[in-house]
């Protein structure tokens, strides 16, 4: 009886063994195919987005003058976000002694008109607010949040203004990079920021106006950066809705596509040494240089950019995947078979 005792114990650690050994790998589905995302509320707008991916989005609107644009999209596994704007993201109005006077301290809302709204706060430049949201969006999505860096943009800034300023504004750029991790595995995210500005720098309202991010991987982070970046560059306006909406639609459609372009391509030369370029990762020398491999679901066909550290790599129904050192399934996993460089 003891010996079965023995062997029983004996077969439960083997079991808890290579449970251990089965640890979250850092993985990125790869994207083959992109379809085009219409705006459902308004059809204000389009963009590409990668095709079985969860997509959100549209237009939110609080009043004929106040709207935003927003697109959420999520890899398969849930690891891999990509985000263009928030709608709950509210439009600000300096803080004044004239303000104050009437009871309309920083942090109160202000609706001057009951028709618009805005939160009286001091005005945030490019880089202080990616940090400030970033800070906010990650703490239901992460744990061991740290702000990496912070920094603004001049190059972009002086892009985008040389656009926005026929409409009146100032424009400030700035991104910030965070660390933090989720579902076991370390993770980077990513937020840049454009935040426009009409009136004085001691009067006058401010917002928001392109907020773009992305969370992933942090050994992958730059293929993230990649799809978020083409993402942008797709996005176009509607010259019909934008012709109802300020009586002329050729201005503020080149406007916009004009800024998307230029915030384009700074995501892509900010992260282009992390592997931004998807056909980077197809040959053999470049996925042992980038320390990352290719990897494919023999069921349901998907191809996963996997982190290098395991010998083999196994998936589960909700398309998460792990590593191992052994060639054994752990229970409910089944094996990713490698993707030979093409």
């Amino acid at each position: 009886m003891r010996r079965i005792v023995i062997m029983v114990l004996a077969s439960l650690g083997a079991v808890t063994a290579a449970a251990r050994a089965a640890e979250p790998v850092a993985v990125v589905p790869i994207v083959k195919d992109w379809v085009r995302f219409t705006d459902p509320q308004e059809r204000a707008f389009t963009i590409d987005v990668p095709r079985y991916w969860r997509v959100e989005g549209g237009t939110a609107r609080w009043n004929a003058l106040q709207y935003r644009f927003w697109l959420r999209v999520t890899s398969p596994d849930g690891n891999t976000i990509l985000a263009i704007n928030d709608p709950a993201e509210p439009f600000f109005i300096l803080p004044t002694p004239t303000l104050a006077g009437a009871g309309f301290y920083e942090g109160r809302d202000y609706s001057p008109t009951g028709i618009t709204f805005y939160k009286v706060a001091r005005y945030r430049d490019g880089a202080q607010y990616s940090g400030a949201w970033g800070q906010t969006k990650l703490a239901s999505l992460c744990s061991d949040i740290r702000q990496v860096s912070g920094r603004a943009l001049p190059e972009l800034t002086q892009t985008t203004n040389y656009y926005v300023s026929a409409l009146g504004m100032h424009r400030d750029e700035g991104d910030a990079v965070f660390s933090c991790r989720r579902n076991g595995v370390a993770m980077t995210a990513y937020v840049q920021t454009g935040v426009n500005r009409v009136g004085s720098q001691a009067e006058g309202l401010w917002w928001a106006d392109q907020i773009v991010a992305f969370l992933a991987p942090a050994q992958l982070s730059g293929l993230a950066a990649g799809l978020l970046a083409r993402m942008v560059g797709t996005a176009r306006l509607d010259p019909g809705w934008v012709e109802r909406q300020h009586g002329t639609n050729a201005a503020v459609s080149q406007i916009t596509t004009a800024t998307n372009a230029a915030i384009s391509d700074i995501i892509m030369r900010g992260w282009a040494e992390r592997g931004a370029a998807i056909d980077r990762v197809m040959e053999e020398g470049s996925r042992a240089r980038l320390g990352i491999d290719i990897y494919a679901d023999p069921v349901t066909g998907t191809e996963y950019t996997v982190a290098l550290g395991s010998k083999y790599y196994w998936t589960n129904a909700a398309g998460a995947v792990v590593g191992t050192d052994t060639d054994t399934a752990p229970a409910g996993w089944r094996k990713l078979n490698r993707v030979p460089p093409r």
